[in-house]
């Protein structure tokens, strides 16, 4: 069986392509993920390769990304089961929100630099890094119940 590049479904945080790239390596997505903010940061590019990767890479299949073990005769263990008609309900991603709102913030920026005499990307982009951070901490801490 070949190996196969997709993005990840189990692993995503914005579009799954850390976690897919981090499965086809045999390394931990959180590399990955450093690994894009590295390249963004030195060259400006990390961004741009993740929104390519997002728009090129597959979508994992999803009985890749959640097997169904029916044994060796290929039928539910349980008869009372029924596996088709389980409602699926769609995922509520909010990543493409969240990942649209930041590119739209940055085009802000870069345009405000420009236009606007007295603004200064280089001042301004510590307190979004600050603000990125501060958002990501406290949306953990309330997906774990943290009050």
């Amino acid at each position: 069986m070949e190996k196969r590049l997709y993005r990840s479904r189990k692993f995503r945080v914005f579009g799954g392509v850390a976690g897919g790239l981090g499965a086809y390596f045999n390394m931990d997505p959180v590399i990955m993920r450093v690994i894009f903010v590295i390249v963004t940061l030195m060259h400006g590019l990390g961004i741009l390769a993740y929104i390519i990767m997002w728009i090129v890479i597959p979508e994992e299949p999803f009985e890749l990304a959640y097997p169904i073990n029916n044994g060796a005769t290929g039928e539910n263990e349980d008869s009372n089961l029924d596996i088709k008609n389980i409602p699926v309900e769609p995922k509520k991603s909010v990543g493409n929100i969240i990942f649209g709102v930041i590119l739209i913030a940055i085009g802000f920026l870069f345009l405000a630099d420009r236009f606007i005499p007295r603004f200064s990307f280089d001042d301004f982009f510590p307190i979004v890094i600050i603000a990125i951070g501060g958002f990501l901490v406290l949306s953990s801490l309330k997906n774990r119940g943290v009050k």
